[in-house]
């Protein structure tokens, strides 16, 4: 896990990627535009501008495990460029949740093909950096994404997302930070 992707990981959930409003360190994050399911944003951290998309999902569960309602921090997939560091495409999950320790099976799919992701604490990012390119791809041919994992409890988590405006927001995000 590169420090560049836990920095982040932090900076998003520092920016309020769940009211999407509040400043990170005096630096504003800027709506660009929301498209359909998904929403594009602009700001920058100490490394320059920083764009990305991101969406919550459609659905999620289980809903309650044993009786008891299961209760999760915002839920978030994101794509984000960083224009300083010179990156693009880099793939996203905030899941609410500690995954489990062993990072077993924790996968993102996109309508049937399977990507196999890590993890550290609520956040995972695609196993392999080099399938990111042909991830987003995928993200912008297709109309699901399932996210699966395990959290640290035990219980066996999936996140539905819509891709409808995955494309439109991936093309603000280009043309704000090109």
């Amino acid at each position: 896990m590169t420090s560049t992707r836990i920095s982040l990981c932090l900076v998003a959930l520092l920016a309020g990627v769940s009211t999407f409003a509040a400043p990170v360190s005096a630096q504003e994050v800027k709506q660009l535009g929301t498209f359909r399911s998904w929403t594009a944003w602009s700001g920058s951290d100490a490394n320059g501008p920083t764009c990305y998309i991101s969406s919550a999902p459609e659905s999620w569960g289980p809903q309650e495990v044993g009786g008891a309602p299961v209760r999760r921090s915002p839920i978030h997939f994101m794509v984000i460029n960083r224009k300083g560091l010179g990156t693009k495409n880099e793939v996203q999950t905030l899941v609410g949740y500690p995954f489990h320790p062993s990072n077993a099976n924790v996968t993102a799919t996109i309508d049937g093909k399977t990507y196999p992701m890590v993890t550290e604490g609520e956040a995972a990012w695609l196993a392999v950096e080099a399938d990111e390119g042909n991830f987003v791809e995928g993200l912008k041919a297709g109309t699901k994404l399932v996210i699966k994992g395990t959290s640290q409890k035990g219980n066996n988590m999936t996140d539905n997302y819509n891709l409808s405006g995955v494309t439109a927001a991936l093309a603000e995000i280009v043309k704000a930070c090109t």
